[in-house]
This record gives structure tokens, sequence and C-alpha cells, in this order.
């Protein structure tokens, strides 16, 4: 007779229990699949979607971060292989309600710069940009055309044609031709110096 007393007092008691157990384990469930470390696996760039496995799943279509996206807008498509941390607002298990920030490196790609005072951007052809603080650095290339300048000089050569600057020189060389500017004047060097067809070099 009291066993069955207790049981009808702790019953309800037990029930809200295992229903509090199995909210726990649901909550624990979605707080895992929150954020999460993905890998970019297909690209939509006219939809500015992308697909992403994480462990053994593959989300649907999602959204994902570009730098900016506002009245000042800037994109960047990621790339098949890229690693991304995904979001999964809506904490659901399909996937659907999740956004993928991009730009963590991995062996694959990896930092495009390992100085701490270093900006620097490479593209998938070779080109570059990079801006120094320390050394108040600029640096830009692409193909035979390339940019180097600084607050004591700057230098820019494409192919064989060269341009340097100092606060107190300007020259422009392209083999054994060449125009020089100081506080003296402009100077020209070369077999050959022409105005309008003219020429005026002796």
């Amino acid at each position: 007779m009291f066993d069955a007393l207790l049981r009808m007092q702790l019953g309800p008691i037990i029930e809200r229990l295992a229903e509090m157990e199995a909210e726990i384990e649901d909550l624990h469930r979605r707080a895992e699949s929150f954020c999460r470390i993905g890998i970019c696996q297909s690209v939509d760039a006219a939809s500015n979607t992308c697909q992403v496995s994480h462990g053994g799943l593959l989300t649907p279509a999602i959204k994902f971060f570009n730098p900016s996206a506002g009245a000042q807008s800037e994109s960047r498509i990621p790339t098949v292989g890229e690693q991304c941390l995904l979001f999964n607002y809506g904490s659901g298990e399909s996937g659907a309600q999740s956004v993928a920030l991009f730009g963590l490196n991995s062996d694959r790609f990896p930092p495009a710069s390992t100085v701490p005072t270093l900006t620097r951007r490479v593209h998938q052809d070779g080109s570059e940009s990079g801006y120094d603080d320390a050394s108040h650095a600029l640096h830009w290339l692409n193909g035979p055309a390339q940019f180097n300048g600084s607050r004591e000089s700057l230098e820019l050569s494409i192919g064989p044609a060269r341009l340097a600057m100092t606060p107190q020189l300007i020259t422009l060389q392209l083999g054994a031709v060449g125009l020089s500017i100081d506080a003296s004047g402009v100077h020209f060097s070369g077999p050959l110096v022409d105005h309008q067809g003219r020429v005026i070099s002796p």
C-alpha cells in the first residue's frame, strides 16, 4: 500500500524528469549543429549560393557572406574546396537555414601573408596586391606590369619599360631611351628625340 502511494506521488515527477531529459538532449543536439566547420562543394555565382559538406552531410544551396553588402558592396565568390564556418541559425538538421562564412585557411589554401603588418591579396592567375603599413610600401603585380611605391620612392615597370621616382627625381627608362625630371629641368637620353615627328636631338 505504501509503495503504491509512493509511486502515485512520484509518478508526475518522474514523467517531468523524463521530459526534461529529452529536452536537454534536443538542446545539446541543436547546439552541436549550430556552428560547424565545413568545406565548399559547389558554387552558383549567379544566385550567390553554395553547398557545403560538414561531417557526412551536405547542405542545400545556402547563402554565403560577402565582405560587404549595402550601399557599398563587394563580392567574393568562394572556391570549391575552401573551408568555412557554417552557421545553422535555424538549428534544423537539413542545413537549409544556414549561412557560410568563408576565409578559413587550410593546407590547400594557405595564408597569403604571414607578416603581421602586410595586407596582401593574391588572385589565382598570379596577380597580387599588398600594403605593408610598417614600411609604408605598396606593391601591385599583374603579369609584366608591376608597381612598387612607398613614402620615399615609387617604381612602375611594364615589361622592359621602367618608371622610378624619388622626392628629388622621376625617371622613365625603356632600354637605352630615358626621360628624367629633377629640380634643374627635363632631361632626355637615347639615340633619337623627336617632337611631333620632328627630330630635335643632334
